[in-house]
């Protein structure tokens, strides 16, 4: 019987994602739409396009000695690393919304400052956060690193890595290591989320891996003896706590452990003694974890403020918005956060849940409630293409050209996500071995889908302890699946409707980026100090700020401001005068000037009027061009610097991405499947002959 309960468990857990492949494969569009989209059959034969590669990898794998198999494993971790750090090196993230907070707060502890934001005592759940990182900050300010945030991505790539050195672990326990654990690296090196996550300075890096490393320990745990044994159960206590603590709805994997612990006691999969020591240090762990980090942040001057935070209802309050699909949405949040004692934001949101419940009713709820599965799961990206929009450094050739690679990354990872979802319900359907590990996994992805999809704020980030679970579970099933074999006849059907396919979708794409109109580049910008508490800065006669643009070309510089005040505004590039404007600083807050290729802009505001005239400004601890802490924060303008095409002939317009590059990449696309349609390994020529 509790053998068919965890089985039951795989089933539910493939049910939700067979929903989703539905959703991610077909309406994508449909939630949480920011992106330039592709139709969903150039999606699907993309995707299909990639299981026949999968296939003839797999059948290459088999027929490769141990000892080359090795090799390529080596040859995957060597282009992982190579590309981990580059991305670390050339790609700095410049913080905006909540990670500017815990940023900045994170840089005042390192220097020794006891003062908190107002942001912290509305969202204490980020107290943590800050403290974890103005250790590493302190330590590498100690160590007279000025700039440390290169050294912080790479820290956070190896510590996203952990991540599939756990699912190796578990592969090879799962006896398919070869070809899963090659096709889990080659999934890893691929994953845009796993490079954009690992340039994201917060915490969701930090919880991205932590189900297979806990389902790895947890196997060494009961299969080890001794220190080993222990030193696996030290890891999954440590682990458990830290997640929670980082991350409060990471509960859902302390349940979904609790729960395999018990099965595996009923299925005698393990002493109960064991299990009950291994419970008691759990406890004390996450007891004592809990203590640490109350106490560190009243040590370092946090005192909680139970009139400013915001109840638990009020998230629940506005993810039952059918307007929003569920996500963030400010118009709900400030009123609560706006009201003055807690009693009376606990009322606020108790009223809102209960009209918004009466009004959707029960059909309404159950639309609701699909509507905001599809922003938790139908993106295979995981909000990774639209996560940073403010860099301190990036490369010139991705900020001029960004939403071209965006679009192609977008379209390979979400075909990648399908082909991955279909391995995954798979491997799901079709497990009976194993059943302890992968239905702990099913838990912990039916508890977060549920505690997100039913009861919380939505966002695709917010599933992405998820995403290794499917990637580990996705791989294991392409392994599984029987290997496709095909006869002549039947390898050229399939080559001629792929080659249809690949041209239908190449006319298409051509098509599409015709349509798309890009009328302009974000080059540069400094946009903190526009969310939760706006800042302004307030020009009395006169102010001088510098905008640095690393070379690339510009011709808009856009200010924030609603003041009447008459002002002028003069943009300078190497001395020289690009444009002088003078009117109501609203009216001439966005500034055009003649096309640039500077590395530099010096802005003047001459402020007329009697009384200052206010601007949109942040409070940054460190500089925006260098990324060096600075001893005091400063104020600095909010700006933005664009690019802006305006073709003197209108029929002219630049596309979404260039026909060639349309050409070049169904070209390659459509080579690789044709190669793996029509390889057949050495034995099966050999099986062949004898026959």
């Amino acid at each position: 019987m509790t053998r068919k309960l965890l089985i039951g468990f795989n089933w539910l857990a493939a049910g939700v994602l067979s929903i989703v492949l539905l959703l991610a494969a077909l309406m994508p569009t449909d939630f949480f739409n920011k992106e330039d989209w592709a139709k969903p059959v150039i999606l699907i034969v993309t995707a299909l396009g990639f299981l026949l590669i999968l296939n003839a990898i797999k059948k290459a794998c088999q027929n490769i000695s141990a000892r080359t198999y090795r090799y390529w494993l080596y040859g995957i971790a060597g282009l992982i690393l190579i590309a981990q750090v580059w991305v670390a090196v050339h790609f700095i993230d410049a913080t905006r919304a909540d990670v500017y907070f815990v940023r900045n707060q994170a840089i005042a502890l390192a220097q020794g400052s006891h003062r908190w934001t107002y942001y912290f005592k509305v969202y204490p759940n980020n107290v943590n956060s800050a403290l974890l990182e103005s250790v590493f900050i302190k330590l590498l300010l100690g160590m007279g690193i000025k700039a440390p945030w290169m050294i912080l991505n790479l820290l956070r790539f190896a510590w996203i890595d952990t991540g599939l050195l756990s699912g190796l672990v578990l592969l090879k326990h799962w006896q398919h290591w070869r070809p899963s654990g090659l096709l889990l690296m080659l999934t890893w090196l691929l994953s845009i989320p796993v490079y954009s996550y690992g340039v994201f300075p917060y915490n969701d890096a930090l919880v991205m891996p932590l189900a297979l490393n806990v389902a790895a320990l947890g196997w060494l745990f009961v299969n080890k003896h001794g220190w080993q044994r222990w030193l696996a159960g030290v890891g999954t206590w440590l682990l458990l706590a830290m997640g929670y603590v980082m991350k409060s709805n990471l509960v859902v994997l302390i349940i979904a452990v609790l729960l395999t612990v018990g099965l595996m006691v009923v299925l005698d999969k393990t002493r109960w003694r064991l299990a009950v020591e291994w419970l008691v240090g759990s406890v004390v762990t996450l007891g004592l974890i809990t203590m640490l980090m109350t106490t560190a942040a009243k040590h370092n001057g946090y005192v909680k403020d139970p009139e400013l935070a915001t109840p638990v209802t009020s998230w629940i309050a506005m993810s039952l918005n059918p307007d929003t699909q569920g996500q963030y949405h400010g118009a709900d949040f400030y009123p609560i956060r706006n009201t003055k004692t807690q009693a009376a934001k606990k009322k606020m949101a108790a009223e809102s849940i209960k009209s918004r419940v009466e009004q959707m009713g029960p059909l309404g709820l159950v639309d609701h409630f699909y509507q905001k599965l599809g922003v938790f799961y139908s993106h295979g990206d995981f909000d990774a293409i639209n996560l940073i929009a403010q860099w301190l450094k990036a490369p010139s050739r991705y900020i001029l050209h960004q939403r071209h690679y965006k679009f192609w990354a977008l379209l390979l990872t979400q075909s990648w996500y399908l082909a991955l979802l279909i391995g995954s319900i798979w491997q799901l359907f079709t497990q009976r071995k194993h059943l302890i590990s992968t239905a702990m996994l099913s838990l912990v992805l039916l508890g977060l889908t549920a505690f997100h999809v039913l009861i919380w704020e939505v966002e695709p980030r917010y599933a992405l302890p998820l995403l290794p679970i499917i990637m580990l579970l996705g791989c294991e099933g392409w392994s599984t699946m029987p290997a496709l074999a095909l006869n002549f006849k039947r390898r050229l059907a399939v080559s001629w409707v792929l080659m249809l396919g690949a041209l239908v979708g190449m006319l298409n794409l051509m098509q599409m980026s015709k349509k798309v109109t890009v009328n302009q580049i974000s080059i540069a910008m400094q946009g903190n100090g526009a969310y939760f508490t706006p800042n302004t800065l307030g020009v009395k006669t006169r102010d001088h700020f510098v905008v640095q643009l690393h070379g690339e070309q510009s011709n808009q510089l856009v200010l924030h401001t609603k003041s009447k005040n008459r002002v002028t505004i003069v943009v300078k590039h190497q001395g020289s005068v690009l444009k002088r404007v003078t009117g109501q600083a609203e009216k001439v807050q966005q500034i055009n000037y003649p096309a640039v290729h500077a590395k530099q802009l010096n802005v003047t505001i001459i402020n007329h009027g009697k009384t200052p005239a206010l601007y949109g400004s942040g409070l940054l601890h460190f500089s925006n061009d260098t990324g060096a802490i600075t001893k005091k924060p400063r104020m600095t303008m909010q700006w933005n610097v664009n690019r802006v095409f305006k073709p003197k002939n209108p029929t002219q317009k630049i596309k979404l991405t260039p026909n060639k590059s349309i050409a070049a990449m169904t070209g390659l696309f459509l080579v690789l499947v044709l190669v793996s349609i029509w390889y057949r390994p050495a034995d099966e020529l050999n099986q062949r002959k004898r026959v």
